[in-house]
């Protein structure tokens, strides 16, 4: 069969895969299923995978095909209710959730539950039937694969970002009811994978551009696309682990700067989901913004966009752009609903991984030593405003006067409850000083990569804990129930996410096992994951 001919086939059996992915909180044995395939299924050439591939990668962030709000919802708890608003991108407007919510760091027992289950059941089942399909049946195929072991660590290196130790060397045998691997196992288990994975893309991509019937809505089969978001992938990766094992850091970091396929450093190489392959994607943001209206533009993005006077402010928000809302108060009903609102429509992409990213991490590559095949920490650095700029429609003639600014972020003034005004805690400008002390330089850099790769609040939390940065406002209040202190917006709030009452029913040796590992015995989310382990002052 043809690609093209296909997309019907794989939108319908996508279709119903929602119907399993959302059903999945209490299965175990996922070989049992009769929704999924058995061996006569696995013959038909590309059918299924025409399936399960989108339902996989539209899981990395939980993103809608064919409508529907399950993907909205569970956006909505594990993204725009945690790391949104943790880092202060966005927060919610009105007193909802009978006022346990966790923007103030309480931990609901049902969306902890469904957040676990997004972040590994939902990602492993399509993954593991792709594996059947591809990997160990009879139609073999090491580019699929290779693609789907790229989209699948995409996501999953989330989840063990916010959990640490999860589930992952024994999932995909069969059942859900496995051992945890700690999360220096799991990354060391990443690299080699797309080490893997990259070169197969790269040689292939040599002979033939295109990896037909990969069912993919991210690059539609662009080999070569893959592999530099594999490298990329794995440039982001290295990075986090700069701290807990530099070697191993360099190692990888090196190994992706310097392979032939590239990295993503052009705005045509981004990696998104946009009704790519025939398959239309609804963006999630769109729906908590404007369908639920239930968010609103956090303070610390405010503060930081407009003491800089950045022009990527109206391409974030709209409305009343000097209105926020500031990081874990006690909900109020009504009284920022007014407040600037994200600026998204339904088919805008939802972004998995941007050339300005990339521009980030070499900076900071370079500013520690490595090898970033060419470039200094300032080139770097002014690349990544640059490229942040042409992927928001923002003409290249104001970088220059962006990169020459000596504005500090603003006073975050309340426009609701002005006791919750606030002075910023950052005292960096955007311009780069060659004289500044390398933490200083750090801070320039990821403060600027949490501006770039907004709205992905998963990702400025991970590089938050990591570094401390960028300084955010302090949060205000806690009604935690699992131990959370408020933050000075450097360092406490929370370090990870408390595992949930489903794995302690349905897995309880094996995580009972886990946490005595790797939390000290302490299921709390106050227990920093392996990789954070910077002292912040």
């Amino acid at each position: 069969m043809k690609y093209t001919k296909l997309t019907t086939v794989a939108l319908v059996a996508a279709m119903g895969m929602v119907s399993l992915s959302s059903c999945t909180k209490n299965f175990q044995e996922i070989n049992t299923n009769p929704l999924l395939p058995n061996d006569e299924m696995l013959s038909r050439d590309g059918v299924l995978n025409g399936a399960y591939m989108p339902e996989l990668q539209k899981q990395i962030i939980p993103t809608a095909i064919a409508g529907g709000t399950d993907q909205a919802n569970d956006y909505q708890v594990a993204y725009n209710l945690m790391t949104d608003s943790w880092v202060g991108y966005m927060a919610p407007k009105d007193a909802k959730w009978s006022g346990r919510n966790l923007t103030q760091f309480y931990f609901d027992t049902g969306w902890t539950n469904g957040s676990f289950s997004l972040g590994t059941v939902k990602v492993f089942v399509p993954w593991t039937q792709i594996k059947k399909l591809v990997h160990d049946g009879v139609n073999k195929n090491l580019q699929i694969w290779s693609i789907a072991q790229i989209s699948k660590i995409l996501a999953i290196h989330r989840t063990t970002d916010r959990y640490g130790a999860i589930p992952y060397s024994s999932v995909g045998k069969g059942s859900f009811v496995v051992a945890y691997d700690s999360q220096k196992d799991i990354y060391n288990s990443f690299f080699k994978e797309l080490d893997e994975a990259v070169n197969a893309l790269y040689t292939f991509s040599l002979n033939t551009p295109v990896v037909q019937r990969a069912s993919d809505i991210i690059y539609e089969g662009d080999a070569l696309k893959w592999a530099k978001l594999g490298n990329s992938l794995m440039l982001r990766l290295a990075m986090r682990v700069r701290y807990v094992d530099p070697q191993l850091s360099r190692t990888w970091a090196e190994k992706a700067m310097i392979h032939s396929a590239g990295l993503i450093e052009t705005t045509d190489q981004i990696a998104l989901l946009s009704n790519k392959g025939g398959i239309a994607t609804h963006n999630s943001l769109h729906i908590v913004a404007n369908s639920y209206d239930d968010t609103r533009m956090g303070a610390s993005i405010y503060s930081f966009m407009s003491g800089y006077k950045d022009p990527r402010l109206s391409k974030y928000f709209t409305g009343d752009l000097t209105f926020a809302v500031p990081p874990a108060i006690p909900a109020s009903a009504g009284a920022y609903k007014n407040a600037a609102k994200p600026l998204v429509e339904e088919f805008s992409p939802t972004y998995i991984f941007k050339a300005s990213e990339v521009a980030f991490l070499k900076a900071e590559a370079a500013l520690y030593g490595y090898n970033t095949n060419g470039g200094t920490a300032k080139s770097h650095y002014e690349n990544g405003i640059r490229l942040s700029f042409i992927e928001n429609g923002i003409a290249e003639s104001e970088v220059a006067a962006y990169l020459s600014g000596s504005k500090l972020p603003a006073t975050f003034t309340d426009k609701a409850n002005p006791k919750y005004s606030a002075e910023p805690t950052s005292k960096v400008t955007t311009a780069w000083v060659e004289s500044d002390e390398d933490e200083v330089k750090l801070e320039k850099i990821i403060t600027q990569k949490y501006l770039a790769i907004y709205p992905d609040g998963q990702e400025a939390w991970s590089e938050w804990r990591r570094t401390g940065y960028p300084r955010l406002l302090p949060s205000h209040t806690t009604i935690s129930n699992f131990g959370v202190k408020v933050s000075d917006g450097h360092k406490d709030g929370v370090r990870c996410l408390p595992y949930p009452q489903s794995e302690l029913v349905n897995n309880a040796t094996y995580l009972q096992d886990a946490i005595n590992k790797y939390r000290d015995g302490n299921n709390s989310a106050v227990v920093n994951v392996w990789w954070d382990v910077k002292k912040k002052n």
